[in-house]
């Protein structure tokens, strides 16, 4: 459900790029209309194709923004449902007892893929 959210928003966020950049193409036609001379023309085409630009690195910036939610979203709603790796409340690591000076280094996490699924394999057609 989340991937289908994701794409509305991609899509979405799409939609008002394009929407910016055919303003910024209008805008800049009429900049070049009533231009008097040739560099003030080039100067409109540049300012132009910077609207453009702005339009597509937003377009850009949202996506991403978009995928960090999805992420966030994905490790939020797996959280401490049953994927303990190690940390508070393990059988056998009990606290050193009082007065002594050992210290205890937690194992480190376990390597790998943070989802327990195999990868899907390969078609080659």
């Amino acid at each position: 459900m989340q991937a289908v959210k994701e794409k509305v928003k991609d899509s979405v966020s799409a939609a008002k790029a394009k929407a910016k950049e055919k303003q910024a193409k209008a805008e800049e036609k009429a900049e070049v209309a009533t231009a008097r001379s040739r560099a003030e023309r080039e100067l409109a085409h540049e300012r132009g194709k910077a609207r453009v630009a702005a339009a597509k690195m937003e377009l850009h910036q949202e996506k991403a923004l978009h995928r960090e939610e999805a992420i966030q979203h994905r490790l939020r709603k797996h959280h401490g449902v049953g994927h303990h790796h190690g940390g508070v409340g393990m059988a056998g690591t009990a606290p050193p007892a009082a007065g002594t000076t050992e210290t205890t280094v937690a194992p480190p996490p376990p390597a790998g893929p943070l989802h327990h699924h195999p990868a899907p394999a390969k078609h080659y057609y």
